[in-house]
């Protein structure tokens, strides 16, 4: 693993500054020079989940599994109908695309530590684009103009610089995981670029910083149910091993882009890959006048 030095001029702060402002430029400064350090590490990819796949903590992720299944069916999930039945569709769809364009700054942030340079800008532009032309990003007009949604988030750039996954993990709360993802999961919770701006520069009171949050459940879990997630689950004979299987399947795309070579893809046909058959010689062609028998 190389390192790379970074030298980095910090100003003080003037004396005249309060607490609160210099307590905000902490705030900013403080993940930036850990994304910067971070960065200074060159190393290989580690796309491997065979760990995560073999469950060596499956006792205690079940009881997880059970104790968040009860929490969604008496909490998260009669909040998430009342959503869909108070709001209409096209509302819905618009608090989502506000939700995800508000995530696109970390989803730039982690392009760039894993050295994807043409992704971030294409994010940039994604950014851009829904802010602008979509109002603030309740409306998709970048994915129509070619510019699609590509996330990235602090576990994947973790595996980019070789991290393993570790074993599977269910996670309370927040459901299906590794332990490489699981410890990243704080980290995409409290150091999205985007609410150290909103923190640092609109100061919101905690009311508004728990409401986002707690929209942000709603607005996934919605999108669970209108993906057919709670069918599948309900009508599979392990829906613990269905969560497992489809997260990692999932997790594994998202490592590789969405570009999955052969080896690592677990429907892959290996005749599609096969070369075709060679050929039939072709017979000699009968002698000029040879009689037919």
């Amino acid at each position: 693993m190389a390192y790379k030095v970074i030298f980095i001029s910090v100003k003080p702060v003037a004396a005249r500054s309060s607490p609160c402002q210099a307590g905000a430029m902490i705030r900013i400064a403080a993940p930036a020079l850990l994304l910067l350090l971070l960065a200074g590490c060159a190393t290989t990819g580690s796309t491997d989940l065979s760990r995560a796949e073999a469950d060596p903590w499956e006792k205690s992720n079940r009881r997880v599994f059970a104790f968040n299944k009860r929490l969604d069916r008496w909490v998260v999930k009669p909040i998430a109908t009342g959503y869909r039945a108070v709001v209409p569709k096209p509302a819905r769809t618009a608090v989502a695309n506000a939700y995800g364009n508000y995530g696109e700054p970390a989803n730039f942030a982690n392009s760039l530590l894993q050295g994807k340079i043409a992704q971030a800008f294409r994010t940039v532009d994604r950014f851009i684009l829904n802010t602008t032309l979509g109002v603030g990003g309740v409306a998709e007009v970048a994915t129509d103009l070619g510019r699609p949604k590509e996330p990235e988030d602090f576990g994947q750039t973790l595996a980019r610089w070789g991290v393993k996954s570790g074993p599977y993990l269910v996670l309370p709360l927040f459901g299906p995981s590794t332990l490489r993802d699981g410890l990243m999961t704080p980290v995409d919770v409290f150091v999205d670029p985007a609410d150290f701006t909103r923190n640092a520069w609109l100061r919101p009171g905690w009311d508004v910083r728990i409401a986002m949050s707690a929209g942000r459940i709603i607005n996934f879990r919605n999108t669970l149910i209108e993906t057919g997630a709670d069918k599948l689950l309900a009508d599979s004979l392990d829906d613990y091993a269905l969560a497992r299987s489809a997260y990692l399947q999932r997790r594994r795309l998202q490592l590789f882009d969405g570009n999955l070579p052969a080896e690592a893809d677990p429907f892959a046909d290996p005749a599609d890959d096969a070369p075709p058959p060679p050929p039939a010689p072709a017979l000699p062609p009968a002698a000029a006048g040879q009689p037919k028998r």
